[in-house]
Order: C-alpha cells, then sequence, then structure tokens
C-alpha cells in the first residue's frame, strides 16, 4: 500500500467510526431480541398452544415482530443512554446511539430470519420433513444466542446506570414495591387487552406489572426523587432513609390514617365497600400506587413547577401541588365512584368528598411535613378501617 493510499484510509477511518461501544451494542442488540420475542418466541408458543391459528402466520409474524423490533429499539436506546460507561460523555453516547440505530438495520433483518424460522415451529413438526425442521432448529439456535448476547450486554448496562444512580436505594424499593404492588393487583382483577376483550393470564399479569414498573413507575420515582431535593419539602424521604423521627412520622400517619378511615366510613355505601376497600392486600397495593403517583410524582414535581416558573412563596407552591394532588385523585376515582351506582348524586358528591378528596389532602400535608412514608401508612391505615368497617 503506497502513502497515498494509506492516508486514505486513515482518514476515512477517522471520519467514519465503526465502535459503538457498550450503548451503541445494547440499542442494537435490543431491537433484534425485541422482535425474536415478539415476532417468533411468542407466536411459535401461541400456535404450539392452540391459541393463534397457523392462518397467515407469516403475516401475523411480521407484524409482531417490528412492533418488537420497536419497542425493543427505543429500549435499547434508553437504556444504553443511562448505562453508558464511565468516562462516556452524553453527547458522545447519542453519536455513538445514533450510529447503533444505522446498524441495527442490518441486524434486525438477521433478527426477522431467525425470528420467521422460530415462528414456523408448529409447521415444520406438522410436516415433519427434515429440511424445514433443521432450519427450525437452526432458528431457535440463533435466537437463543442473540437473546442471551442481549442480555448480557443489557445487564452490563443495567448495572452502569444502577451506579450512577444516586437516589438508588429509596428508588430500588421504591420500584420494586409498586412491581409488587401492581403485580397484587392484576392477579387479583385482571385487566382486559384493550380493544381485545382478552382477560390476562398469569404470565400476562407478570409481564404487564414489568412493563408498567419499567416505563412508568421507575421514571416517576426516578424523577420525583431527583425533584424532591430541590422542592421546600420537609423530609419527603422520610421513611425510606434513615432518620431519627421516622417512628414518629410514621406512628403520626398511622393515627391521622385511622381517623380518616373512620370518618369516610359512614359516606360509603355497603355495596361500594367491597369495590372501594377490596382485601387488605389489596388496599396495600393501592394505597402504594396512589402514593408513588399521586404524592411522590405529583405534588413534587408541580411543586417544583411553580417554584421555577411562577414567583410563589414555598409555602404556596406546596399548597398548589397538594391542591393539584387532590383534584387528580378525584378525577381518577370518579368513574369508579359513578359505576358503584350510589341512589343520588347528593352521596356520590359525600363519597368524592369525604372519602377521597379529604384523604388526599390530608395525605399530601402529612407527605409535605412528615415525608413519604407517613404519608404511605397513613393511606394503608385508612383504607384499612374502611375495609373491616364499611
Amino acid at each position: 500500500m503506497n502513502a497515498a493510499a494509506k492516508k486514505t484510509t486513515e482518514t476515512s477511518g477517522k471520519s467514519v467510526p465503526r465502535a459503538i461501544g457498550l450503548h451503541g451494542r445494547v440499542a442494537v442488540l435490543s431491537a433484534m431480541a425485541g422482535g425474536i420475542a415478539l415476532g417468533g418466541v411468542l407466536v411459535a408458543a401461541m400456535t404450539l398452544s392452540g391459541r393463534l391459528s397457523g392462518h397467515a402466520l407469516f403475516m401475523n409474524a411480521t407484524g409482531l415482530f417490528i412492533v418488537g423490533a420497536l419497542i425493543g429499539l427505543v429500549h435499547g436506546v434508553v437504556l444504553g443512554y443511562f448505562g453508558r460507561p464511565a468516562g462516556v460523555s452524553p453527547r458522545q453516547a447519542m453519536r455513538d446511539l445514533g450510529l447503533g440505530v444505522l446498524y441495527a438495520v442490518p441486524g434486525v433483518a438477521i433478527a426477522w430470519l431467525t425470528a420467521i424460522w422460530v415462528a414456523m415451529t408448529m409447521i415444520a413438526a406438522y410436516t415433519g420433513r427434515v429440511g424445514p425442521l433443521a432450519a427450525v432448529a437452526l432458528g431457535w439456535v440463533s435466537a437463543g444466542i442473540i437473546l442471551s448476547v442481549a442480555v448480557v450486554h443489557a445487564w452490563r448496562a443495567v448495572q452502569n446506570a444502577y451506579a450512577r444512580w444516586p437516589e438508588r436505594t429509596p428508588g430500588t424499593v421504591l420500584a420494586a414495591a409498586s412491581f409488587a404492588a401492581l403485580l397484587l393487583t392484576f392477579l387479583a382483577d385482571r385487566p382486559e387487552i384493550w380493544g381485545l376483550r382478552l382477560r390476562l393470564t398469569e404470565t400476562g399479569a407478570v409481564l404487564l406489572a414489568a412493563f408498567l414498573t419499567v416505563w412508568v413507575a421507575g421514571p416517576m420515582v426516578t424523577l420525583a426523587l431527583r425533584l424532591a431535593r430541590q422542592v421546600p419539602l420537609a423530609r419527603p424521604l422520610a421513611g425510606l432513609e434513615p432518620s431519627r423521627s421516622t417512628a414518629a412520622d410514621l406512628g403520626i400517619g398511622l393515627l391521622v390514617g385511622l381517623v380518616v378511615g373512620l370518618l369516610a366510613v359512614p359516606f360509603v355505601a355497603p355495596s361500594a365497600a367491597p369495590a372501594v376497600a377490596g382485601t387488605l392486600v389489596i388496599d396495600l397495593g393501592q394505597a402504594l400506587v396512589d402514593e408513588v403517583m399521586l404524592r411522590l410524582f405529583v405534588v413534587t414535581g408541580v411543586a417544583w413547577l411553580l417554584l421555577r416558573w411562577h414567583r410563589l412563596s414555598s409555602t404556596e407552591a406546596v399548597v398548589g401541588a397538594i391542591v393539584t394532588a387532590t383534584v387528580a385523585q378525584v378525577a381518577l376515582y370518579s368513574p369508579g365512584a359513578v359505576a358503584i351506582g350510589f341512589a343520588s348524586w347528593t352521596g356520590l358528591a359525600a363519597f368524592l368528598a369525604i372519602a377521597v378528596a379529604l384523604p388526599a389532602a390530608v395525605f399530601g400535608l402529612l407527605f409535605w411535613r412528615r415525608g413519604f412514608g407517613s404519608a404511605l401508612v397513613a393511606d394503608i391505615a385508612a383504607l384499612a378501617a374502611i375495609a373491616l368497617l364499611a
């Protein structure tokens, strides 16, 4: 190679980088794994179990593959960005992820071929021919390799992201508790898949709870914990972090919750009690979800926005945030309250005011002055009192 050619090669290598780092590989492999899992493994499992017809199998597998690949790509880009190795700047990570998206195109094409052969498992078994059976076996081996490599890279990125997370201790506790609460709720009253009139199975409940934890509860907790240190809340993480007054905060929350629950009992119709209170286990999950979503996230986020964009005092901002969370809770509970079927609008209004709005405001005040743990204990105690006495 002469000097000119060597110089051209070196210049080209500098202008077109090939390395995308761990974060870029996570994006590529996640897109491939998502497509294979949804368009290959899921389709094969459903056809073998008789839940999906073999008619138009190719089109169904391809459609699900596209959905899974897109979900996997988005997930991989987000995980890759936050799970980038130490020393990689955010700007460099974005460049590498952009290049990784381009690399994902041929990777997804390979994954599609793998997914199609995996999806054809039932047809190959039905024909019994050596050629299709060998192709399907090769597809399963390839799928196993791709999924395994994707899991390994994703785990490394998760470790990097976790090490970079300042509030990882309380955040992990809240995320794990949110998953448990959502799972208990879905197992006790399995929701229907929107538009399909299909109820979730046990496996579907686990997957939906995990999905909501990763994409809804986890980000909400992360953002709220980050903002909680910038708003004038007395001790927002009391009950999640060691504190001398934690026991007192929890005791006050228990006492206040029992009083709120006793006040709400006369306004809860006997026919409404099972729907409102449910079992104590479901009440625990409901209380946790409400406190994470409405107090930790809404109160903290609204208070931060009011302080940042409006000239309000600290007290005014927090009070405005509590009012916003209270209105949001009433709006969320109103459809269920209407469905209960109160005898009059007066009974419905009394229920919303005493059993929904009043507790929401009280729990918001507890969160402001005594922290998340106190508000959570109060919520659980109120629901338990209603469950036992209504």
